[in-house]
């Protein structure tokens, strides 16, 4: 009996489709319009706060620059149908989006995806 049901599920679900859940996610949501709203040379830290809120992190360099760091962290979870979520299977995504300021002002910035 264990073995038919076993089997029945691994034929069904291929068949039944999969997608996942966003079972955690942490961080600030960054889009590409906030993006090319930031000038080098013009846009300030103020500006920065204003429009994409605090950053996870703040370090200051040796070369008397700072450097602004976001991070989104999402985590999701296989959904078969009728969604029921398989927890322990888990697909993590993080995004970081530093942003070098020098007196208070974007000097560069750059994206990257984990």
């Amino acid at each position: 009996m264990k073995r038919t049901l076993l089997s029945l599920f691994f034929l069904l679900f291929p068949l039944g489709g999969c997608y996942y859940t966003a079972t955690n996610t942490e961080g600030n949501d960054i889009s590409a319009a906030q993006i090319q709203e930031i000038k080098l040379g013009k846009t300030t830290e103020a500006d920065l706060v204003k429009n994409l809120g605090p950053p996870a992190k703040r370090e200051s360099n040796p070369d008397r620059t700072t450097t602004l760091i976001y991070v989104r962290s999402q985590e999701k979870s296989p959904t078969l149908p009728g969604g029921f979520v398989i927890r322990g299977i888990v697909e993590k995504n993080d995004q970081t989006f530093e942003i070098t300021l020098k007196d208070g002002v974007v000097q560069s910035y750059r994206f990257l995806r984990e």
